[in-house]
């Protein structure tokens, strides 16, 4: 009598216990297939607001669960992120509201609620004493060269002492540490890089050496 007892309770320890360390998963009732169909139309052959992902291999949290290993499509027209359903099929447009970050193909994207209480998805760069984002859209270029096709533009954000700024120029990042703009352009020069060329890749390569110098 005693050792039923014992297992009687070992068996129910998990249900109360460990309740909130349960971790949804990808099964036929999971909460990732919680949204609606994407039916968005466009014509490929003049692009796609889709942001550009070679493999679409990705994760996501979503309703204070990850879900890993799976594929994932980001409209950065509209701000939707996208999933497959489970029969690999319809793509589902995940709700926003429940959806806190996600990776593809490597970039991480969170939310932040610059603009809107439900928030807009934005790429992180990097996260130290200040954090460097990036707004991605797709718009459709409709002037008379080349109309209808869609365009990939970018918007760069610097938070630093709880304030954002936009980076347009490199003066914009040079700003943070002007005793050692010197330095930072040097790091730029032996790197390689150019702002005007690639304004993603040095706004991060110079407030990562700003952090690593404790600037």
């Amino acid at each position: 009598m005693r050792t039923l007892l014992i297992l009687l309770i070992i068996n129910t320890l998990p249900l109360f216990l460990f309740a909130d360390a349960a971790v949804d998963t990808t099964g036929p009732t999971s909460l990732l297939y919680n949204g609606a169909e994407y039916v968005k139309q466009f014509n490929v052959t003049k692009g796609d607001p889709f942001f550009p992902a070679s493999k679409n291999a990705g994760s996501v949290k979503y309703h204070q669960n990850w879900y890993r290993d799976i594929e994932v499509h980001y409209d950065c027209e509209d701000d939707y992120v996208l999933v497959r359903d489970m029969r690999g099929l319809l793509k589902l447009r995940l709700i926003n509201e429940m959806l806190d970050e996600f990776f593809i193909d490597g970039h991480h994207f969170v939310k932040k609620t610059f603009n809107t209480p439900s928030g807009e998805f934005f790429e992180l760069l990097f996260e130290g004493k200040r954090t460097l984002l990036v707004k991605w859209m797709k718009r459709l270029n409709t002037d008379t060269k080349s109309t209808d096709t869609y365009i990939l533009k970018n918007n760069i954000l610097l938070i630093e002492n709880g304030k954002t700024r936009q980076v347009m120029q490199e003066k914009d990042i040079l700003e943070s540490a002007k005793e050692n703009a010197k330095v930072l352009k040097k790091v730029l020069k032996d790197n390689g890089i150019r702002f005007r060329k690639d304004p993603i890749k040095a706004s991060k390569l110079m407030i990562q050496e700003m952090e690593t110098k404790g600037w």
